[in-house]
């Protein structure tokens, strides 16, 4: 008599679950969102840990900013999952852009200027990186745009994995290719209208990037730093950039070359002009008294600018693939 023995069954994955590499920028990008929250959770409790001036801590319009910038933050926890799991592909298309477009506009020009400015101003600066003494101390400033960096690069890098998945024929599709709708001469309107506004806003950031001080505040020209020259000129050029490649997907024009190259610049360029934009915006509003404070009409008027240029940006590019997929074939009228 002979026994046959059968091999333990294991489990197997599911289908369409997320793989290593999606779990790791996952694990990644909420790792790097526990610094900051952290520190805005013990400001918020009380603690004065890594404030020099422990009176402005306790400021009631400071509170109130950390709890509205803590849960901006917190918004990256979920936005990752949804991106990692299978769960996240049945949550609709709108409430999955509209956070990581302004995620990416807050966190693109991070990424880009913060490491190399940091770079540059200890290499050929003798001013402290922070700008000097603050009301808050120099490691508050490495730990937070740290952590910001890093989820900068996790979220992108979570978001196009996401992406491939979800909306995979955009990575494929050329420019020419996408069929002119009813709506393009309403789309031509806003990215024309757009790029005159992005212009102006452009302008005057590159005007600072280069060592312009008219338009700037006191306080921001006593604690002017290399890294903050950089931003200013990343502000610039990305607004340009995105212009330009709206205007372009728009008209059709330019080599035929794939959509995803020009709608990336069109979308990074539009978040950060508008997301900075209306961030400068909302600071400068939530001063007391800030009409009477030290900010300036130059530096409202080119934020106002940029908010405008920004939204244009934004509507103009959700029209037209709104309009796009629409278009498309539905599974079901497809052989």
């Amino acid at each position: 008599m002979t026994v046959s023995v059968q091999p333990l069954a294991l489990p197997r994955a599911r289908p369409g679950g997320p793989g290593p590499l999606r779990l790791a920028v996952c694990a990644a990008t909420i790792a790097a969102c526990v610094p900051y929250l952290t520190i805005k959770i013990a400001w918020l409790s009380g603690s004065t840990a890594g404030w020099n001036d422990a009176a402005a801590a306790r400021d009631s319009a400071l509170y109130v900013g950390n709890a509205i910038t803590m849960g901006m933050d917190a918004v990256a926890v979920p936005v990752a999952l949804a991106f990692t799991f299978r769960w996240g592909r049945r949550i609709p298309a709108w409430l999955v852009l509209a956070p990581i477009w302004v995620a990416v506009g807050l966190l693109a020009p991070i990424v880009l200027a913060v490491p190399l400015g940091t770079l540059l101003q200890a290499l050929f600066s003798t001013e402290p990186l922070t700008g000097g003494e603050g009301p808050v101390q120099g490691w508050v400033y490495g730990v937070v745009y740290t952590g910001f960096t890093v989820q900068g690069l996790g979220l992108l890098a979570a978001f196009v994995l996401y992406a491939r998945e979800r909306w995979a024929d955009v990575f494929t599709v050329r420019t020419r290719d996408v069929p002119k709708g009813a709506t393009q001469p309403l789309q031509l309107l806003m990215a024309r209208t757009a790029g005159v506004f992005a212009a102006v806003f452009a302008a005057a950031h590159l005007f600072w990037a280069f060592g312009g001080t008219a338009g700037l505040r006191g306080d921001e020209l006593a604690h002017r730093t290399v890294t903050q020259q950089l931003a200013d000129g990343v502000w610039g050029v990305l607004a340009l950039a995105g212009a330009a490649a709206l205007l372009a997907i728009v008209r059709r024009r330019g080599r035929p070359e794939r959509l995803l190259v020009p709608l990336a610049a069109a979308w990074v360029g539009a978040a950060a002009t508008f997301a900075w934009s209306l961030y400068s915006l909302l600071v400068t509003l939530a001063q007391p008294g800030f009409l009477a404070s030290g900010t300036t009409a130059a530096a409202n008027l080119t934020a106002l600018g940029g908010l405008l240029a920004g939204m244009l940006m934004g509507v103009a590019g959700a029209v037209l693939l709104t309009e796009r997929q629409s278009a498309r074939p539905t599974a079901s009228s497809t052989p």
